[in-house]
């Protein structure tokens, strides 16, 4: 249930209305905390701000890529995708004797359509003296209408000893029940990761026209990151429903306190929401399902992962599992899991039944992290089971897939994906029916 102590909150409210920062201006600020640490907001244009938002995007980007015209650094990804990165906020933290520069990027990609969603940010943490790097990351995804960037983004202190993470929002486009991704950025190692986890925002079931608020709880001084609270509001500024996130060490990332959280209790939906199919479990009963005690995805990755394998999970009368989202609507398990092989990481997926898979009764799944970073499905295919040969392409091992006709499948890595290379009988007449 909700946390009634949480009476210490930052007092800074990082969300108000639906995606409204309250950060007010884009001025020059300093603000102290009780343990004596210091963050200054720099103005991005004022002289310093903008000479050394540019050092540090020179350096991430080079300089080569900045576009006087535009004043931004172009930023080509994997996919094709042409972005145009600018500065958008830019702090100056002073903890434990040291001071360190946070740099967030918004990037935009040209003629995105509406419906776009990929957008992108860079983050970065550099000695404030030297800028010399500390953390960064080219490239995070960014769900937002135009494929752009936020436009508005907010460096908060997250903990007594001073880390600092960014928060922001991203939306969908307009329409009937438009949708808002609340995103949280954090240091871990040299690396500027996505720490948001569980943390939810309005989607297409929520009812319309509530104000999401978010608070962390400085009053936990010994936390990895503070506690966060979400406070949901109608438009009357009554309020409808509370959840609090805790971070967890473990993954990293903020997840659910609680079951009430989990199941989003107390939250108003949308009136024809009821008349659907089954309402989807949360991330984490998602990541359970899948990993057990294992490691976890991010919510990123699971929305991905989910949206290629085409299920969702769900609980209905009494049972809980997967459901195909293409007709076979009995509730299944699947297993997850990620190997190694040739110092490439492979999330291997396998499950299903006679209604998903055929004859095999299940099928497996091995997702690979494209060049963006992104899980992507290689290998989707009902199978009886899967197996790694001795024989490499590009120093990962070919998979044997094994299917119910006694009909084995080659598959090798080419560089790019795994791809079909040839067939096998597994007993005497097997693949008669198949062509090599």
């Amino acid at each position: 249930m909700r946390n009634k102590g949480l009476n210490r909150k930052t007092g800074l409210l990082l969300a108000a209305g639906i995606g409204a920062l309250a950060i007010g201006a884009w001025a020059a600020w300093a603000l102290w905390d009780k343990n004596g640490v210091k963050t200054e907001h720099l103005d991005l244009a004022g002289r310093e701000g903008r000479a050394l938002a540019a050092a540090v995007m020179d350096q991430a980007y080079g300089s080569p890529q900045h576009d006087a015209k535009l004043n931004c650094w172009h930023y080509l990804r994997e996919n094709g995708g042409d972005y145009c990165l600018k500065p958008l906020t830019l702090d100056r933290v002073s903890a434990n004797g040291r001071r360190k520069l946070y740099l967030l990027a918004s990037g935009n990609r040209e003629g995105a359509s509406d419906e776009d969603l990929s957008g992108l940010i860079g983050a970065f943490v550099v000695n404030a003296d030297t800028l010399a790097p500390i953390a960064g990351s080219r490239e995070l995804d960014f769900l937002n209408r135009r494929a752009a960037g936020p436009d508005q983004a907010q460096l908060l202190q997250l903990s007594s000893d001073g880390y600092m993470g960014w928060f922001a929002i991203g939306r969908s486009a307009g329409g009937d029940a438009p949708e808002e991704f609340p995103y949280m950025y954090a240091p871990k190692g040299d690396k500027i990761v996505e720490i948001g986890g569980d943390i939810f925002g309005p989607d297409s079931e929520t009812a319309a026209g509530l104000k999401f608020a978010y608070q962390l709880d400085s009053g936990k001084s010994k936390a990895a990151a503070y506690p966060l609270s979400l406070t949901v509001r109608d438009g009357k500024d009554k309020e409808l429903a509370g959840f609090d996130f805790r971070f967890d060490r473990n993954r990293w990332e903020y997840v659910c306190a609680d079951i009430d959280c989990r199941a989003r209790a107390g939250l108003p939906m949308r009136a024809d929401s009821a008349s659907r199919a089954p309402r989807p479990e949360t991330a984490t009963d998602a990541n359970e399902a899948l990993f057990g005690q294992g490691r976890k995805l991010s919510e990123t990755d699971l929305r991905d992962v989910l949206g290629q394998l085409g299920v969702s999970y769900v609980a209905q009368n009494g049972a809980a599992g997967f459901v195909d989202q293409r007709g076979c609507d009995q509730p299944y398990p699947l297993d997850a899991h990620f190997e190694r092989d040739g110092g490439q990481e492979q999330l291997w997926v396998r499950g299903g039944d006679s209604c998903t898979s055929g004859d095999a009764g299940s099928s497996v799944w091995v997702f690979v992290r494209d060049a963006n970073g992104r899980l992507r499905a290689n290998l989707g295919i009902p199978a009886a089971e899967v197996r790694r040969t001795r024989d490499m392409s590009v120093g990962v091992r070919d998979l044997r897939v094994g299917s119910a006709n006694f009909c084995d499948r080659i598959w090798r890595w080419n560089g790019k994906a795994f791809v079909h290379l040839l067939t096998l009988p597994s007993q005497t007449g097997g693949c008669d029916s198949e062509s090599a």
